[in-house]
């Protein structure tokens, strides 16, 4: 029952939009797991596999001057020379004392100091791949730091104020963009993948599909609308005795195409976009064998 104007019909953009709306779900499905996927794979990557995991201890100190002597020592004191001072020669070499397993540089490729708001709180941050390094590194420092205040006239005291504990740290995270991407990625991949079984698929959705594949049988159009109505009134004989047949109903039976002979004709009904056109050819090719009159089609 193919015919040819059928199998080469151009691209129907209607139908195939007809289609993209019908499964629209795949493509937002699609898109949530490939943004998933890409946040996975970009954890285990960055995490497992690159062995370059950062960790970070970020330690308070509460800072205080010696502004009876030295009022003007806090201007002296600020954030740049604090991140300085850390990394300086008399911080370092005691911190080097108190934990002789270091090395000045690890400590200097580690610590970095940061005055966020009062200038009376210092925070040392200590960050690397080797937890047990950043461990050491910011214990020695619990030491290095009060030891450096008593060396200094204008600095009273330099006291632990918040003692942190590790944690997992990546200043150069991409686990938004490789969301993002994981997502773009499946969405392109799925609509194209929508669009193009649309191209390649059989099912009929619009009249024009109907009137393209078989167009020896009319179309009436739904059941119990105008439509329907007078097409039948039109084209058929309105209040004749038809079959009406769906194509999961159809079976081989001797009795049944008895019937169907006898009737004034059949009408196929089928739901568009559920029955393929090769289930269509099935049925319609073995009435026509059958000397069954198909006399329309409708929805």
């Amino acid at each position: 029952m193919s015919n040819t104007g059928f199998d080469t019909r151009p691209i129907d953009l209607r139908r195939l939009w007809r289609q993209l709306v019908r499964r629209f779900w795949i493509v937002v499905a699609a898109t949530v797991v490939g943004a998933v996927a890409g946040f996975a794979i970009y954890q285990f990557y960055s995490n497992i596999m690159s062995g370059n995991t950062l960790y970070r201890i970020r330690n308070d100190y509460y800072i205080t001057f010696n502004t009876a002597e030295f009022p003007n020592g806090v201007d002296y004191y600020n954030a740049y020379t604090w991140d300085g001072i850390l990394r300086d020669d008399p911080v370092v070499n005691k911190a080097l004392e108190t934990d002789p397993s270091l090395t000045k540089q690890q400590i200097l490729g580690s610590v970095k100091g940061e005055i966020l708001g009062d200038y009376r709180i210092l925070t040392v941050v200590v960050t690397g791949t080797d937890q047990d390094l950043v461990r050491r590194i910011s214990d020695a420092y619990k030491t290095a730091l009060p030891a450096f205040a008593d060396k200094i006239d204008m600095l009273s005291a330099i006291e632990v104020w918040t003692d942190a504990d590790i944690e997992v740290y990546d200043a150069y995270t991409r686990d938004k963009n490789a969301a993002f991407l994981g997502g773009l990625i499946a969405l392109l991949v799925s609509l194209f993948a929508v669009l193009l079984y649309g191209i390649f698929d059989d099912a009929i959705y619009t009249e024009r599909d109907w009137m393209m594949r078989y167009p020896q049988v009319p179309y009436l159009g739904r059941r119990d609308t105008d439509e329907y109505r007078a097409n039948r009134s039109h084209l058929l004989k309105y209040d004749g005795n038809y079959i009406e047949l769906t194509s999961n109903e159809f079976r081989y039976d001797l009795n049944e195409f008895d019937r169907m002979r006898k009737a004034d004709g059949v009408i196929i009904r089928l739901d568009p976009g559920k029955d393929t056109t090769d289930v269509m050819d099935k049925v319609v090719y073995t009435l026509k064998k059958q000397d069954v009159k198909v006399v329309g089609v409708m929805e």
